[in-house]
Order: structure tokens, then sequence, then C-alpha cells
């Protein structure tokens, strides 16, 4: 939950210091964990904490003898475990060069990344093992190396998705159908046995015509529509190294857009390149 908080005087110099530097270590430590914050509302606070510490600095000394219990001041800002906290933003860029070293924006296998040789790889295609192994992680945060193989994209009828109609009064899925895809996963290394790793969910993606990103579902034990063979990921499943399995993920498209493309996310970040296989018409 993110909070805004002022105190207004009037502070004599030392009370108003002694305030200031209580408020802006808090600030310090504990202002940077939201996107909005790290890039916004935090510098804002600390640039308009030094306008007032420069009024602060201005005032005359406290005479002795004044009415009031004064605040002590205390040691400086910089000499307080607090102000470690101004570190946090630079681990923050730290992280994000290292996700962008592990992970550069041209690295996604698709019509515009290059072979080993420096050569354009061609596009791949459903049925086309994915170019290098991509690691997922399991319940226990192990590491497993898969390699993805997109297989077939088979197509549903509008009247598929009429019992979801059913449970929503605003009939979200008119105008839409089902797309169901098959993708085989292999566990070829890592740090096997694998305990419940999320191979499919939050990874496999589905493109129509206009880069139209697909909407996946996540209940399709439920649907009557379910192809015989769409088996889902079970999140308790324990995968041995050399075990593969087809998974099945179904997408709510556009029934007047064709199903154009199969993405695989490196991993759940929303600005992770994405792996791409073409659908044949």
């Amino acid at each position: 939950m993110m909070r805004f908080l002022s105190l207004k005087g009037p502070f004599c110099r030392n009370c108003g210091t002694a305030v200031l530097r209580e408020m802006t270590g808090k600030t310090l430590w504990q202002g940077w964990w939201s996107p909005f914050s790290l890039v916004a509302f935090t510098p804002f606070t600390l640039i308009s904490n030094l306008t007032v510490r420069a009024k602060l600095n201005k005032l005359p000394p406290p005479v002795p003898g004044q009415p009031g219990q004064q605040l002590d001041p205390g040691v400086p800002l910089r000499r307080r475990p607090a102000a470690l906290g101004a570190l946090i933003p630079l681990a923050w860029v730290l992280f994000l060069a290292i996700q962008y070293a592990i992970h550069p924006a041209d690295a996604a296998t698709s019509e515009s990344v290059t072979n080993g040789a420096g050569r354009p790889r061609a596009a791949l295609k459903l049925g086309q093992p994915s170019p290098e192994a991509q690691e997922v992680r399991d319940n226990d945060m192990k590491p497993g190396k898969f390699v993805i193989t997109p297989q077939r994209v088979v197509m549903g009828k509008p009247s598929d998705l009429d019992e979801l109609d059913e449970l929503d009064e605003e009939k979200k899925y008119n105008g839409a159908t089902l797309a169901w895809v098959y993708v085989n996963a292999k566990l070829v290394g890592g740090d096997t046995p694998l305990s419940g790793p999320t191979v499919t969910t939050d990874r496999v993606g589905l493109l129509s015509e206009g880069g139209r990103q697909g909407t996946p579902l996540t209940f399709i034990e439920a649907l009557k529509s379910r192809p015989a063979d769409c088996q889902p990921e079970k999140i308790n499943t324990t995968w041995r190294k050399g075990e593969d399995h087809t998974l099945c993920v179904p997408f709510v498209v556009p029934k007047d857009r064709k199903v154009t493309t199969v993405t695989y996310s490196r991993n759940t970040l929303e600005y992770s390149p994405r792996l791409k296989w073409t659908v044949d018409s």
C-alpha cells in the first residue's frame, strides 16, 4: 500500500531538522518498492525535502529557555542506517542491466534473430523445437532445462464458448472462438527431479492477425468442449530428466482473425523476449 505523509509546523530549527531527518530516512528505506515510486514519487519527495532543509538552515538556533520540549536532531542522515536505502535504486538499475545482458532485446527467436554465425535464422514453424533449452524453476526454485516444441493449434467453434457465456451476463465471449495449443516439453537438464514446474502457465501465448493476443483460459478441465487428448498442466507433477509431456493450453481468440503465431516467454516478466513459431494456414 502506498502512503504519502507530511507534517506541518511551525518548527524551530532543531525540531524541524529532527522531523526532516526521521521522515527522509523512512522515505529512503521504504519509498522504492513500486515502479511509480521508483521513478517519480520518491525522487520528487527527496528533492522537496532538500528544499525544506534549505529553509530550516536559514532559521536561527533556538534560544535557551523557550517553552516546550525541543526535539534532538540526532546524527546527520548520512550517518544513519536508513541512508543505505539510497542504494536501492542502484540495485534496481543493476538488476535491469543484468536482465538485459541475459535476455537482450534481440535474443528472441523469430524472423529477426540470428544463428551462432551471425546469419539470420529461419522463422520457426510448429513442430520445430526451441533452439535452446528454456530454464523453468519448480516449486522449490530448482532450475530445469526444457526443450519446448509447439506441435499444433486446433481451432474450436464459437459455440464452444456458450457454456462460459451462460455464466457471464455481459456475454464477453461474443464474436470469439476457442483455439487449443498443444505444446510438448522435454526436461533435458537442470537440478532434477523437479516438483511442479510451470512449463506452460503464463509462458505460452497465441497471436492472431494484427498482433492480437489471445486470452488464456486456466479452468480447462471443466470445459465440455475440451478435446479428449488435451491434457492441462498439473501443478504437482514430478518431472525427471528425459521425460516429456504434451500439454494443452486453450485461448479465446477473435473468430474473424486468423491465428498466426505461437509464442513462448523465456520468463514470466512482461518485457521478456519471446520465442515465436509461425502457424501455417
